[in-house]
């Protein structure tokens, strides 16, 4: 799949967006690359391990400057109804979730996002989800 955005300024005579992605979706691998007008570059994989594991990592980087982002995920399947999720990034935003099919069209997730550099500052953010399915 490759995926190619461009915008061009007629009034000026100038193209003002050039942005590309190519990406792999195989069976259990998934990859994704992006370049957003020649100056932000990102990157990501997803692999399903096995049916109860999937694990990811992103990376991300901008010309001229110097803010590398890396960011990791998990999520294991506990059984067909419920799983739980972890992620974090070089920022130090630590978050967990945990989602559960209370019965056939109804989900509850909770999550939480934590700032790991900053415990006692605040800013960290929780959150409840309940989804129905018609």
């Amino acid at each position: 799949m490759q995926v190619t955005k461009f915008a061009f300024d007629t009034n000026k005579s100038v193209l003002t967006k050039n942005n590309v992605a190519v990406g792999y979706n195989g069976s259990d691998f998934q990859c994704l690359s992006t370049m957003n007008d020649g100056s932000e570059f990102g990157g990501s994989i997803y692999q399903s391990v096995n049916d109860k594991l999937a694990v990811g990592v992103q990376l991300s980087w901008s010309a001229g400057q110097n803010n590398t982002k890396f960011g990791a995920a998990a999520k294991y399947n506990i059984d067909s109804d419920a799983s739980i999720s972890a992620k974090a990034n070089v920022v130090g935003q630590v978050g967990f979730g945990y989602s559960h099919k209370l019965r056939q069209g109804v989900k509850l997730t909770l999550s939480s996002l934590v700032d790991a550099k900053n415990l006692n500052g605040g800013g960290h953010k929780m959150g409840l989800g309940l989804e129905f399915e018609v």
